[in-house]
């Protein structure tokens, strides 16, 4: 029998946690992003206020002295720039293009007629630099001065790596934490929630399916939920109850006017008055007629019974099957010896219930000499986990791919043959509600012919008196 996987609760909070977890690693994104940006602004604008003032210190040297620019350029001048990464410094005074003091290597940035400030990032002899440069007007000399400060970004990026670490590292193990955290948290506050799960996905096959939840294996959140989902369960109950009581009554109440019709058939058809061909042929018409409507009457009461039974107990399955064959030899006197039957020398003691795997047996029987050829097989073999009992014929088989369709209700391999197509749909019914499995296929061979296999598992009891 096929079960169904019942959804676990861990796929629900896996579910909350990606509902909680993507906005929460969003908003860590966005957090870091903003930090980083803002520690990258501190850091760049307070190493620009630094090269800042050291280039106002060295233009406060430049003067002009008989018409010639000069600058004294002391050596605290530079010290705003030094730091524990002992940062490389570049300044020079350029009056026009002639270098009046510093490094060469420092260029003129374009497009300064004015004093303000200018930053540019470069390089200098292979190191990048920051550099700083303002150009000065003193009155009484035509030519523009240019004075420029430029300093190594290794104090910038080891102030940027502080920042990281101690402004942002934080804030971002806290939101690593609360991430792992909430999967632990969900997991306990849903634990209810899973036994709740658990409790109604292993009511498959029970008497007990539908029956109402019990509100304290669910979340207090969840109560008003379960309580229409607990009214839901009464109605479906209410209404299986009802159909299922109505196929029986209806097969019942059948039963009663097609056994006096066969009963009043026998009469006519023994009376001591000689019938004419026609009127034998139309009584033995009607005879076949109220056969097959007391056959379909049966197979509607069993489909009530197998619809609402749930089986929790042990069969001998040998015994079951020695009388579902003599049942059937009862019923169809013309085929006795074309019924074969092994047996184990052992009882095989199964879950199941003796009289539904009677009914079952009988089907795959009647089913088997409807749509295949005599001589008819049934075999009991018993297994360490089990036992089953096969039912083969000598037919022609099926087509393959109707093989899947045949436990449907009212499908049928023949449409020529006689029969409603609820046999092995009864089978299939019986077989799910005792937890066993049917499998039906083509049996390879000469004469190929249907084999239903029911298995069933072992009952671990003592054999049955």
């Amino acid at each position: 029998m096929t079960r169904v996987k019942a959804p676990r609760a861990h796929r629900l909070v896996t579910r909350l946690l990606i509902a909680q977890g993507l906005p929460l690693a969003l908003l860590a994104l966005i957090v870091l992003a903003a930090g980083a940006w803002s520690a990258n602004r501190v850091v760049a604008n307070t190493a620009d206020r630094l090269l800042a003032g050291a280039l106002q210190t060295i233009s406060q040297s430049v003067t002009l002295t008989d018409g010639e620019v000069t600058a004294d350029v002391a050596p605290w001048a530079l010290g705003l720039l030094d730091g524990p990464e002992r940062d490389a410094v570049f300044y020079s005074v350029r009056d026009g293009d002639r270098l009046v003091t510093g490094y060469p290597d420092l260029p003129n940035l374009p497009r300064l007629p004015s004093e303000r400030l200018a930053f540019s990032n470069l390089s200098v002899r292979g190191i990048p630099v920051r550099m700083a440069q303002q150009t000065l007007f003193i009155p009484g000399h035509t030519a523009p001065v240019r004075v420029s400060v430029a300093q190594s970004l290794d104090s910038r990026r080891a102030n940027l790596r502080e920042l990281y670490l101690s402004l942002l590292l934080p804030p971002g193990l806290l939101v690593l934490a609360a991430g792992l955290l909430i999967w632990p948290a969900l997991r306990w506050g849903l634990s209810s929630l899973s036994r709740l799960i658990d409790d109604l996905a292993g009511r498959q096959n029970r008497a007990d399916a539908f029956a109402p939840a019990t509100m304290d294996l669910a979340p207090r959140e969840f109560w008003p939920v379960m309580t229409a989902f607990n009214h839901l369960l009464n109605q479906l109950e209410a209404s299986r109850a009802s159909v299922q009581r109505f196929a029986s009554d209806a097969s019942h109440q059948l039963r009663t006017p097609l056994s006096v019709l066969a009963a009043n058939l026998e009469l006519l058809a023994a009376a001591p008055q000689p019938w004419k061909k026609r009127e034998h042929r139309l009584m033995t018409d009607c005879e076949n007629a109220v056969q097959g409507m007391t056959r379909l009457v049966s197979q509607l009461l069993a489909t009530a019974r197998a619809d609402g039974v749930r089986v929790e107990g042990s069969a001998d399955l040998g015994r079951a099957v020695r009388r579902a064959c003599r049942i059937f030899q009862d019923r169809h006197k013309a085929v006795t010896g074309d019924l074969r039957l092994r047996l184990p020398d052992e009882p095989a003691m199964v879950n199941g219930v003796e009289d539904l795997i009677t009914e079952q047996v009988i089907n795959l029987i009647d089913n088997a000499f409807q749509h295949g050829a005599a001589p008819v097989f049934v075999q009991v073999r018993t297994r360490v986990d089990g036992s089953c009992v096969r039912v083969w014929d000598q037919g022609d088989g099926v087509d393959e791919n109707l093989l899947p369709r045949l436990t449907d209700r009212f499908v049928r391999g023949d449409t020529a043959a006689p029969g409603s197509g609820l046999g092995l749909a009864i089978v299939k019914a019986l077989a799910d509600a005792q937890g066993a499995d049917l499998d039906i296929h083509i049996r390879s061979g000469r004469r190929q012919g249907i084999v239903g296999t029911l298995k069933y598992r072992q009952f671990n009891a003592a054999p049955l008196p």
